[in-house]
């Protein structure tokens, strides 16, 4: 099964996440040192990253998990469209902008699945 780590601060945003892709196996972090703690101890397929959060945002989170595994899948979904150039220098593969639809969430996903 595929498992896709859910990072974002908003938990009704995380929960709308989960029901979104139900099909697959989800962990959920609040937040950029969560998510690197549970990259490490999971080890997910993929990574949705919200940008701006507390304690650690998500580009350092992204460079951090990035050094743990160097092919990370690791795709930003962010309302801050003005930190996208930020995500993908530290190495995030794309941005999306919430809202996200569905189907294209979806797709992305199956996309870097095959990869």
């Amino acid at each position: 099964m595929v498992t896709i780590l859910v990072v974002d601060d908003n938990k009704k945003l995380r929960e709308i996440f989960r029901l979104i892709l139900k099909e697959f196996e989800t962990i959920e972090a609040s937040n950029g040192l969560e998510a690197i703690e549970l990259y490490r101890k999971y080890s997910p397929d993929i990574v949705l990253m919200d940008i701006l959060m507390p304690e650690m945002d998500g580009i350092k989170a992204t460079k951090e998990i990035l050094k743990i595994d160097s092919n990370a899948k690791i795709t930003a979904i962010t309302a801050y469209s003005s930190k996208s150039k930020e995500i993908l220098d530290a190495g995030a593969l794309e941005v999306l902008q919430k809202p996200v639809r569905k189907n294209i969430l979806i797709e992305k996903i199956k996309r870097y699945i095959t990869i």
